[in-house]
């Protein structure tokens, strides 16, 4: 009997974390689309905890929004701590960003 309830609570718990696993790769998407059509609220609503989650594109799109001021406050300090952490993390728009804008 035991046996029955531990399979049944892996189970559970595997439901749950693919449940996460899609929930946030549809709020990536989101907020890559939102990003996309210029919708910068909703694109940093929906992309700044997968940046949080170590996401390169998402970092990528937080650090382009704070350096340009688009859907929140203009912040280059912030901008450039998500850029660096994307770029690190092998994102090309963010090693091609530090490039050019030289830091």
């Amino acid at each position: 009997m035991h046996l029955k309830k531990l399979v049944f609570a892996l189970l559970c718990c595997t439901m749950l974390i693919s449940g996460c696993a899609v929930t946030t790769q549809l709020s990536l998407s989101e907020g890559i689309r939102s990003f996309q059509v210029q919708d910068y609220r909703q694109a940093f609503i929906r992309l700044k905890p997968e940046a949080e989650r170590g996401q390169p594109d998402a970092q990528y799109a937080i650090g382009y929004m704070y350096y340009y001021g688009q859907g929140v406050v203009e912040d280059r300090k912030k901008a450039w701590y998500w850029i660096h952490c994307a770029a690190k993390a092998g994102q090309p728009d963010a090693i091609t960003a530090i490039k050019i804008l030289g830091h």
